[in-house]
Order: C-alpha cells, then structure tokens, then sequence
C-alpha cells in the first residue's frame, strides 16, 4: 500500500493578520511589565525617602546628644603644677583660671588643698558629646569637663563641679573608724622586708628603722627567725573596709630571746614632741646614730689593717659600711656642716660638727643632697650624701669616722646619751602609759582589733 503525504495550505491573508495579532498582545504585555516594575520602584524609593526625612528637628542652633561619659586618672609627678596639668588636658583656659582661683580660695581655708605632691591622683571626669548644625551633614565629638577630683589623702579630696557654665569647689572628708591593731612577723631577710609585710606605710618603716637604729646593729643582731611584733592604728570605713594604717604605738622586737621595746609617748602632751621612749622612759632618739646608712653590713672595722689599694698596714680611722652606690647617708646627729667638697683620698666628703667637741665625717659619696653646703644646718637622720666610690677605693662604701677633741675614735664603741630621760612626776606618768599598752596587747591576743580606748588615746595624744 502506498502512504501518501497530505500538506495544508493556509491562505496567506490569514498568516499575517494572526502574526499581527500576536504582535499586538506582546506590545501590551510588556507595556504592562514595565508600568508594574516602575510602580514597584516608585513605592520602595518613597517609602525609604520617607524614613530618611523623618527626624528631629534641627533648632537654628547647634544641638547637642550626650553620648558617654569618661574618667582620666593623672598621677602628679615632680615639677607638676596644676595649671600644666590642665593645660596637658587641653581644658578652655577661662575654665582652667576659674579651676586655679577656687582652688586658692579653698587652699586659704586649708593649705593642703593649695600644693601638689609627686604621686598625688587628680580624676578628670569628662561627658563626651556630639556638635551638629544645622544643614550641614558632619557632625563632632566634643570633651566637656564635669568634675575634677583632686585627692588629698586617705581621707580628703577636693571636688570641683561644673553646673552650667560655672565651676564650684567642695571639700569630702571620708568617715573613718579608728581600731587598734596587732600583728607580728618572723625576720627572714631583713627588718625593713618584715615591717613591708605587715602594711606598714613608707614614712612607719623609715620612722621605726631611725629609732632603732640608735641601739640596734642592724647588720650583727639582727637574724632570721627574730620577730617583730607592732601595734598600730588602723582606719576602717563605716562599712568596715580597710582604709590604712595610722601610727605605730608600740613596736617589740625580739632579737635571739632579748626584748627591745619602744612605746611612741609625749612627754608634755603634745602631737610635735612625740617620740619613742624606751623601757625605761628614755627617748631611744641619741646624740648620735649608731649607723648612717641602713641595711648594710661592715666591710671594715675601726684600727690597723692592709690598706686594700695601698698595699701596707696602715691605721683605718673609722668603720666602713658596704652598699650599693646611691644609697642615702644620714646625718648622724644635729648639726653644722663644716667641710663639703672633694678631698683627696676620701673622694666626695662631708664633715660635720655636732658640739664643741664632736664630728663626724662621711667619706667616697657619689654625689651630696641638694642645697646643702659649708654652714648649713643639718638634724639628725637628714639625707646629707649618696653611698659612692669617688677617691681611693676599690668598691661602693661609706667610710665614718668620728672625732672627739679632735681625736679619731671607733664609731661602734661611742656610748650615745638619749635625748629625753624621764623623770618623777614624768616617769611615773610614762609607766601607767606603759601598763595600758601591755593590757591593749594581751587584749589583742584574743582579738585581732578593737576601738581605740579613750584613755589610752588620750595619754597617745
């Protein structure tokens, strides 16, 4: 069978009116499409121009948005004055003459406001804002100066407070309880380490280390495993937080079984003649200290010896002490400086006469204190001279002497007289003084701390 192909013929009027029709409904659809995406586009774009415009009004003015506030601790160092230090902080300067004027006014009322100390804290507390205007897309931080507080001491802080455009000053004082404490420490290196771990301050330790340096060899009697026992002040807060330590009252220092103790007493009732006093009611403060440098040892000892650099026997005059160099040496009692300068042999070197009969001398400094020269008056404990190895030598050392009548003696064989020895009315007094710190001690025996008692308080002041 054959299989036949059939083809359909269209007229070809028809053709082109049906492709004309197709064309037509394309042109509509994609003008429809292109009316839905622009309408789409028109309604996102309106609706975010409408976010954007929608905010606070500007005033005329500038407008400002407090955004944090900040605190800048400045630790005071040697040379600083306030006005530097403001200045440091970039503070206007008509606020830094308001900020010095008040702070003279308070200094009139109480002078401690009116000096800075090296280590002294000041707080700077600042807002940080922000500075826009008004038709103008960029905006600025700005540091504006709240509150300066310029702290004192434990206990008092001078406050200086914006409010508005004007500064104003008030002192705070903190409320403190006062309590009498106890502790002890074995030695086990040295007694200034021992008096550092019971939280003693620097002016307690320098203080006990010049009192007992009057009757202690610090290098040959002191030993570890001695003990040391304080009895001191204490200042707490309302909340009984620990503030710090006041004075020492009582201090034993046990030295291979033998007692050494020193009560802090006024013999006439007032703050400015307190000082130590012995078991006996003498002032442990003596004509002369026994060491005019602290913690060392005796490199070497008063009389004949092989002169380390000369190579012969030769008469040593006085008592070295090995230190590091730098080291201070105090002036060994009150007195006169006569010779300050270099002197061969001896290096850097300072005399002074301390009565008629009686000097000391310092020898192989490295350098000597500020502003002293020939004629000025020292006291005893004075910083005089640095420990050094100027002149003939062959390491860092104090070299003493001490002439009486003009005659070189062995500084460690020189019987010191004390300063205060009571007596009658006085040494009757200091006793029942006496017997009230031994009833405090054996209190706190049982009791780390207590309220101060007020009639040991009132023989302490």
């Amino acid at each position: 069978m054959e299989e036949s192909l059939h083809f359909i013929s269209i007229n070809p009027r028809l053709s082109l009116k049906l492709r004309n029709i197709l064309t037509y409904f394309s042109l509509l659809l994609f003008t429809g499409l292109v009316i839905f995406v622009s309408s789409s586009v028109n309604r996102y774009v309106n609706s975010t121009m409408s976010l954007a415009i929608v905010a606070p009004p500007f005033p005329e003015t500038l407008e400002d948005e407090g955004l944090e506030e900040i605190t800048q601790l400045v630790i005071v160092k040697k040379g600083d004055t306030l006005k530097t230090i403001l200045r440091n902080q970039k503070i206007p300067n008509n606020e830094i003459l308001q900020i010095i004027q008040l702070v003279k006014d308070e200094s009139k009322k109480e002078p401690l406001f009116g000096s800075l100390k090296a280590g002294q804290q000041i707080n700077f507390d600042y807002e940080i804002k922000i500075l826009e205007k008004e038709d103008e897309d960029l905006a600025s931080e700005v540091r504006v100066l709240n509150k300066i507080t310029i702290v004192i001491d434990k206990t008092k802080s001078l406050n200086i407070t914006r409010e508005g455009d004007e500064f104003f000053a008030r002192k705070s004082i903190i409320a403190l309880n006062k309590l009498l404490a106890k502790s002890s420490v074995t030695i086990n290196s040295n007694f200034m380490s021992a008096l550092k771990s019971l939280g003693l301050s620097s002016n307690n330790i320098i203080e006990l280390i010049n009192s007992y340096s009057h009757q202690i060899d610090f290098q040959r009697q002191i030993k570890n495993g001695d003990i040391v026992t304080v009895i001191t002040e204490k200042f707490v807060t309302v909340d009984g937080d620990f503030s710090h330590h006041g004075r020492v009252l009582y201090v034993s220092l046990n030295l291979s079984g033998n007692e050494y103790n020193i009560y802090r007493y006024s013999h006439d009732n007032s703050l400015s003649s307190q000082s130590f006093f012995s078991e006996d009611g003498k002032s442990v403060k003596r004509s002369l200290l026994r060491t005019p440098v602290k913690m060392v040892r005796i490199s070497s000892h008063y009389g004949n010896r092989k002169h380390p650099t000369l190579g012969y026997t030769k008469m040593h005059k006085g008592v070295d002490f090995a230190a590091p160099t730098g080291t201070p040496i105090y002036s060994a009692g009150n007195g006169v400086i006569t010779e300050l300068g270099w002197k061969p042999g001896y290096g850097k070197f300072v005399q002074i006469k301390h009565s008629q009969n009686l000097s000391t001398a310092y020898a192989h400094a490295s350098n000597f204190a500020k502003n002293l020269k020939v004629g000025s008056i020292v006291k005893q404990g004075q910083v005089i001279a640095f420990v050094g190895c100027t002149g003939r030598t062959t390491g860092a050392h104090l070299h003493y002497e001490v002439k009486i009548s003009g005659k070189n003696v062995d500084p460690m064989s020189i019987k010191t007289t004390p300063g205060i020895e009571l007596s009658g009315k006085q040494l009757a007094k200091f006793k029942q003084f006496k017997n009230n710190i031994k009833l405090v001690n054996n209190k706190l025996d049982n009791k780390l701390e207590f309220a101060e008692n007020m009639k040991l308080s009132s023989l302490v002041n």
